[in-house]
């Protein structure tokens, strides 16, 4: 019987600091989030096979005669580093599309260095999790992405997370008090805004201003980590109002970064929401789709209206586990 490996890696919730985890950015001026696991995940299985072929189910099905020739960019350089040479079977799944914000492609770089590092006899500590998933991401593929949705991934529940110019990274886990835990469950709302895109494409631009020194962007990115380090404050009162309150400084700050994209359907939700008695709505992820997070504290009104628009809503709780793997 063949060893084989089950892992689930949570997707997260972005609560502030988003775009300073850049390392366009922190290597500079040092990052600050605040950022949530949540119960959706990704799901990946892998076990050694027979025979001199390697099979992945994804979005598609590969079939290869060597890892080299695999064609999913994450898998490929996850197993040049933990692939142990020897042919598997690797499936696949997510409870949400890539492209919307939730940081699944972390997610899912988290989840297969674990499954397989795993299937090799190796548990990675937490923070070597995360940041294995980082360099697979940054500097093996050169994707301009952050570091928020990894750590996210291989952490769980509710952190802060510095990021040095050093690269070291401080993640502090934010106790959950009971209105939070309340507000996370029954009032913070996701809604789909019905369009994805990619995060790095979206953020391509922010680097080279960052990279340029546009001291507009750089201004912006600071009042950015002000906000989250407003946010965090808000999570330690267990406040949940006080953070609502903090929502569309969030959205403005993120809007001005992303002037170039049109924002009218993400606009149109987020007053929708407004006028039915949310207390803040803003966007997840890098930006130009993907999913709206809401505060409402009569949550009805705002589904009924935003049901009626046609964005569906995605129910979710707190994620305290991070990322798991079980033997089978």
């Amino acid at each position: 019987m063949h060893l084989a490996i089950s892992v689930r890696a949570p997707l997260r919730i972005a609560l502030g600091g988003g775009g300073t985890d850049l390392p366009s950015h922190y290597r500079r001026h040092g990052g600050f989030v605040v950022s949530a696991a949540i119960d959706r995940h990704v799901r990946m299985r892998v076990s050694a096979v027979e025979g001199e072929r390697w099979v992945f189910d994804h979005l598609e099905r590969e079939e290869v005669a060597d890892p080299s020739q695999i064609a999913h960019p994450i898998l490929r350089a996850a197993l040049a580093r933990y692939g142990s040479g020897r042919p598997l079977k690797l499936t696949s799944a997510g409870d949400v599309e890539p492209g919307t914000g939730l940081g699944s492609s972390g997610a899912y770089t988290v989840a297969a260095v674990k499954a397989l590092a795993a299937l090799g006899g190796r548990d990675l500590e937490t923070a070597e999790l995360a940041e294995a998933a980082c360099r697979i991401e940054i500097d093996d593929l050169d994707r301009t992405v952050g570091k928020q949705d990894q750590y996210a991934a291989a952490h769980g529940g509710l952190n802060a997370m510095t990021f040095e110019r050093d690269e070291s990274v401080q993640v502090e886990r934010l106790a959950v008090g009971p209105a939070l835990r309340l507000a996370l469950r029954d009032r913070f709302l996701l809604f789909f805004t019905g369009s994805s895109r990619s995060a790095a494409g979206v953020l391509a631009g922010q680097v080279e201003r960052s990279l340029a020194g546009d001291g507009g962007l750089e201004r912006n990115l600071a009042a950015t980590a002000e906000v989250a380090l407003a946010a965090r404050s808000a999570m330690e009162a267990d406040d949940p109002d006080a953070f609502a309150q903090l929502m569309d400084r969030q959205w403005d700050l993120k809007r001005e970064r992303l002037s170039h994209l049109p924002m009218g359907r993400i606009e149109e939700l987020r007053g929708l929401a407004l006028a039915s008695g949310a207390g803040g709505a803003m966007l997840m992820g890098a930006g130009g789709g993907g999913y709206l997070l809401v505060y409402a504290p009569e949550p009805e009104p705002v589904r009924a209206a935003l049901h009626s628009a046609g964005a569906p809503e995605l129910a979710f709780d707190l994620d305290e586990s991070g990322c798991q793997a079980q033997r089978e």
